[in-house]
C-alpha cells in the first residue's frame, strides 16, 4: 500500500536557554532566523530546503504554541536528529566545527560491501544529538522536497535528513505507525529494538548517499554516539492529510484539524502534524 507520508518538514526541540540555542543554530549550523519571540519562548529557523527547526523554551503557565495547546504539544527532549550535507563536503564540515570549537566524532555507517558512508556527530547546547550525513545531489532518489542550495561558507547543511524518537512500547509502535498514520516501514534491526520508516510513498533502502528522509524509532536506549531517541517530540510531515485523518479517526487518537493541517497526539506523547502544503 502506498504511504500517505511524503516528506519531513519540521522538528521542534525543547531548550533551556533560548538565546544560546538560537545563536548556536545560526552561527554553528548556519540556519536562517525566521522568527524569534522571547516573551513566548520560541525561535524558528529555516533550512535552504524550506524545512524548519523550531526551538521552544518552556515557560510556566503558558503554551509555546497556543494552537497546539489542547494536545499538550512540547518540544522534544534529547532528540537525535540528522541533517544533509552534499557528498564530498565532510572535510568542510569538520573544519567548520573545529573553528567553532565544537567537539565531534565520526562513525562509518556503511553496510557490508558498501562504500564508506561517514556520519559526523556532535551536540547542541541543550543536549540534543546532531548528525551530518552526505547525500548525492545527482541521485535520482530525490524526495519531493529538494535539498537546499549549497552554501559557499560555514557549515554546508542543505536540509533535514532524519528524526529519531523513543517509544517505551516498541512492539505497539511497530504496529501503530504503519496502521494509524501510514508510515512506510523499511526495516528492523536484529540485535536491538530499532525500526526505520521511509518518509516517502514506498520503503526505500537507506545509505548509499540517498536524499530521502527517515523516521527512526527505538525503545529508550543509548544509541550510536551516545545519543538518545527524543521524548514528547513535535514533528511536522508533508502528507496526504485526508488519508492520514481517516486512519487516525478509525484509531480514535486525540486529534484536531484546522486550516493549517491535521494534528495528532500519539499514545507515547509525541505530537505529529500533517500538512498538505509547504509553507514559505
Amino acid at each position: 500500500m502506498t504511504s500517505p507520508i511524503r516528506d519531513l518538514l519540521a522538528l521542534t526541540l525543547e531548550v533551556n536557554h533560548l538565546q544560546s540555542a538560537c545563536d548556536f543554530y545560526q552561527k554553528v549550523v548556519g540556519l536562517t532566523l525566521l522568527h524569534h519571540d522571547q516573551s513566548r519562548g520560541t525561535c524558528t529557523l529555516g533550512f535552504g530546503s524550506g524545512q524548519k527547526l523550531h526551538l521552544w523554551m518552556p515557560i510556566t503557565r503558558q503554551h509555546n504554541q497556543p494552537r497546539l495547546a489542547e494536545l499538550r504539544a512540547r518540544g522534544g527532549t534529547h532528540v537525535h536528529w540528522a541533517m544533509q550535507i552534499p557528498r564530498g563536503s565532510l572535510q568542510k564540515a569538520r573544519e567548520h566545527l573545529g573553528k567553532c570549537h565544537v567537539a565531534w566524532q565520526e562513525v562509518n555507517l556503511a553496510g557490508k560491501d558498501q562504500p564508506e558512508d561517514l556520519g559526523i556527530y556532535f551536540w547542541d547546547p541543550a543536549g540534543h544529538g546532531l548528525e551530518l550525513r552526505e547525500v548525492d545531489l545527482q541521485d535520482e532518489r530525490f524526495p519531493l522536497l529538494s535539498p537546499g542550495p549549497v552554501r559557499d561558507h560555514g557549515m554546508p547543511v542543505i536540509g533535514l535528513r532524519e528524526v529519531a524518537l523513543a517509544f517505551e512500547d516498541f512492539e505497539a509502535m511497530k504496529q501503530r505507525l504503519p496502521e494509524v498514520y501510514g508510515f512506510a516501514f523499511l526495516k528492523e534491526m536484529e540485535e536491538r529494538n530499532f525500526a526505520q520508516f521511509t518518509l516517502g510513498p514506498e520503503p526505500e533502502q537507506d545509505g548509499m548517499f540517498t536524499c530521502r528522509r527517515w523516521l527512526y524509532c527505538w525503545d529508550p536506549q543509548v544509541g550510536i554516539a551516545d545519543m538518545l531517541g527524543g521524548e514528547h517530540a513535535t514533528v511536522q510531515f508533508w502528507a496526504d492529510v485526508d488519508a492520514v485523518e481517516a486512519r487516525v479517526k478509525k484509531a480514535g487518537l486525540p486529534h484536531f484539524r484546522d486550516e493549517q493541517g491535521l494534528v495528532v497526539r500519539d499514545p507515547e506523547g509525541h505530537v505529529f502534524e500533517f500538512v498538505e502544503e509547504v509553507q514559505p
